[in-house]
């Protein structure tokens, strides 16, 4: 079924859109949260995707279906990594978070979010597709450098020096404008 018919289903409140959504892109958000949480928790996480999708469609009516759900599913498994281990840390995101540390200013020092993501996708669309791809699905799917080196047929280090290269100029970028 394609995006637009589960987005019809869902505007006019009939279940079978939740079924469809979870046919379609059920394996990927799990896949996604399972990145960022324990296999049980991961599929609690997918249930209340589902909910706040059901919630929010309508009155949104997202143009990427995916993407929409995606976002809901990776917020709703961050704040369950900050529920669950509020005094433990999750190493692959705290790997991540240093990775970033460096380049992307925290939201706490009075820059906007908006203005933040203004920035970040003006910046990633100067790249190459394939650069774009591997920082998208690095910092924000949290794929591993091996899985993205296996996708992108490449060595590791040649995936660590692009991602490298990407937040150096970024961090660039950032300050260019003003916002580091």
């Amino acid at each position: 079924m394609e995006d637009e018919e589960i987005v019809a289903l869902l505007l006019s409140r009939d279940e079978r859109g939740i079924d469809e959504l979870g046919k379609k892109y059920g394996g990927r958000l799990l896949q996604l949260a399972e990145r960022i949480l324990p296999a049980p928790d991961a599929a609690e996480c997918i249930n209340d995707t589902y909910l706040a999708v059901w919630e929010s469609i309508p009155p949104r009516s997202p143009q990427y279906l995916f993407a929409y759900t995606a976002k809901i599913c990776r917020n709703l498994a961050l704040n369950r990594v900050e529920w669950n281990q509020a005094a433990k840390r999750n190493a692959v995101f705290v790997e991540l978070s240093e990775e970033l540390g460096h380049t992307v200013p925290d939201l706490s020092d009075g820059i906007s979010r908006q203005e933040l993501a203004k920035a970040i996708a003006d910046f990633l669309n100067r790249q190459t597709k394939e650069q774009r791809e591997m920082f998208v699905r690095r910092y924000w799917y949290g794929e591993t450098v091996k899985e993205l080196a296996q996708e992108f047929c490449c060595r590791q280090g040649r995936v660590k020096s692009i991602l490298f290269r990407l937040r150096k100029g970024l961090r660039k970028e950032l300050e260019k404008e003003g916002i580091v």
